[in-house]
């Protein structure tokens, strides 16, 4: 049996003791040998095609490792001879103990994670745990997983000052009670409101600390005190912040260490808190994009996700205006957003993120009342401005009363933010029940473009001279048929003499064939002009 080299006594985690650093965060041991000892260094991604590189140590990620291959068996081993002390697998549903027994037989632990982990998740929950036990103060790393209250307390006694832990919405998710430590107005308020106050420099604020690679001084505007900050993060993916008044302005770079050290045993509990809650979260939108692009087993999904099949429903899509890269921070405040106002209009409300817009769906009440299901998104769309910066446009689809409708109601909502996006003094929030006409319109521009021979043969003819020849009479006369033929009307919108107008009506009519005598001819006319707006 190959023995891969532990660390020294005392030096490194042991499997136990990494075990129960991360529980409850979908990781197990699967083979039997506890005492191994594993060197505090991140972990290593397997890669098949990859140049071996002499001895490693540490855990081994084995990405694309199948349980029943013949060749996973093979990477344990080599593993081993290797110098890893442990390797990560998913199970994918089918039995590990081949494995385990081979890692048992290597001498090296069998770690195995919730196949519905990414290994970016489980590569940030191994590098937060080893960080924690490499890194951080004894007073720190003591402090039970899981208990925010007791950290902050660790921090702000280490460090010399009231401190505070927030979420990525802002929301205090903790705060210290030593006693002695000065507070502010606003670190008062705050803790009053479990929120932080909404101040005019917060976004500056907040870009410095998550720009920054670790700790920084915010100086506070007075009558507020100043503070050092930090922002949470695993790997590069963020978490939160944690806040200290340094009520005294003496808080050296001492105390950004302490900090910067802090910050990692904090992401090792904000991860703990959200592991179990996000596994939960990503299923149930799962369920939901499903639910909202159709199919026959709508009843069965609404049953996983628990809503009343007797509805109504009611599908709410929001469109934010990001960059392409480079603004990932910025959504995942406004996605927290969006799923905490959602939560508190209606209780369990689903939220799920497909492409570049974020859905909701409503039910029962919530779902019968468009009306306030408006109010919400206008609220977003303003808070989202204010707080972020980010300007979002917002749709409520159609009430449907049936499981079946509620792809309909997304459909619409869909169609909704075309319109909210291109029509000229639109607000950032519609609603279908306000755009129905226009909806009709725009459905009927997709059936004309898929069935050409629909479309009239003088509007096309109009439409081509136009295009041609820079001349407007497809203008002229949509302008003129939307006024039910009001000569005086129509020429005060178009800003032209009546006779100017009668002109170019006249001139129209030989040009193309055209007879506004014809009830028939004319509908089809004004419909295919019309929906050729809508291309």
């Amino acid at each position: 049996m190959m023995q891969s080299n532990p660390p020294g006594p005392g030096i490194g985690i042991g499997v136990a003791e990494l075990l129960q650093i991360l529980d409850g965060s979908g990781l197990r041991l699967a083979s039997h040998l506890t005492r191994i000892r594993l060197p505090l260094t991140s972990p290593t991604l397997h890669d098949p095609l990859g140049t071996e590189t002499g001895r490693r140590s540490g855990i081994l990620l084995g990405i694309g490792l199948h349980p029943a291959a013949p060749q996973s068996a093979e990477a344990v081993r080599n593993a081993a001879r290797r110098g890893f002390g442990a390797v990560v697998v998913k199970s994918l549903g089918l039995s590990v103990e081949t494995l385990a027994a081979v890692a048992d037989a290597e001498g090296i632990a069998l770690l195995v994670v919730d196949d519905e982990l990414e290994w970016r998740q489980v590569d940030s929950l191994m590098n937060s745990a080893l960080t924690t036990a490499s890194e951080a103060d004894s007073s720190l790393s003591a402090t039970p997983v899981g208990d925010l209250f007791a950290l902050a307390n660790a921090i702000a006694a280490l460090i010399g000052g009231a401190t505070a832990i927030e979420d990525l919405q802002t929301h205090i998710l903790a705060y210290s009670t030593v006693p002695g430590q000065v507070i502010d107005d606003d670190r008062r308020e705050g803790i009053l409101g479990r929120q932080v106050p909404d101040l005019p420099e917060n976004a500056e604020q907040y870009a410095s600390v998550f720009r920054a690679p670790g700790a920084v001084r915010v100086p506070g505007l007075p009558p507020g005190l100043d503070r050092l900050a930090v922002a949470v993060r695993a790997g590069v993916q963020p978490l939160g912040s944690i806040w200290v008044v340094d009520a005294a302005a003496d808080l050296d770079s001492d105390a950004l260490r302490a900090l910067e050290r802090a910050a990692d045993i904090a992401a090792l509990h904000l991860l703990r808190a959200r592991s179990t809650a996000d596994l939960a979260r990503q299923q149930r939108a799962e369920l939901l994009r499903r639910l909202l692009e159709g199919g026959d087993d709508s009843r069965l999904l609404a049953t996983q996700l628990g809503l009343d099949a007797a509805g109504p429903f009611v599908v709410l899509a929001f469109q934010p205006d990001l960059a392409a890269t480079g603004d990932e921070l910025r959504l995942l405040r406004l996605i927290d957003l969006i799923a905490i106002q959602c939560e508190a209009h209606q209780h369990n409300a689903e939220c799920v993120v497909i492409g570049g817009e974020v859905y909701a769906l409503f039910s029962g009440a919530a779902g019968s009342d468009p009306t306030g299901v408006e109010a919400l998104a206008a609220r977003v769309a303003d808070r989202s401005a204010t707080a972020f910066g980010i300007t979002v446009r917002a749709s409520v689809g159609s009430v449907v009363s049936a499981l079946a409708g509620i792809a309909r109601s997304r459909h619409d909502a869909d169609l909704v933010l075309l319109l909210v996006g291109t029509l000229p003094g639109a607000g950032s929030v519609a609603s279908a029940r306000d755009e129905r006409s226009r909806l009709t319109l725009l459905e009927l521009a997709e059936i004309f473009r898929r069935t050409p021979r629909l479309v009239s043969e003088q509007a096309n003819r109009v439409l081509e001279t136009d295009a041609r020849t820079g001349t407007d009479y497809a203008k002229t006369l949509r302008t003129y048929l939307d006024c039910s033929r009001d000569s005086a009307v129509t020429a005060g919108r178009l800003s032209v003499h009546q006779n100017t107008l009668r002109y170019r009506l006249r001139r129209a009519q030989e040009l193309f064939g055209i007879d506004l005598d014809d009830a028939d001819d004319t509908l089809t006319l004004w419909l295919s002009l019309r929906v050729a707006e809508f291309d």
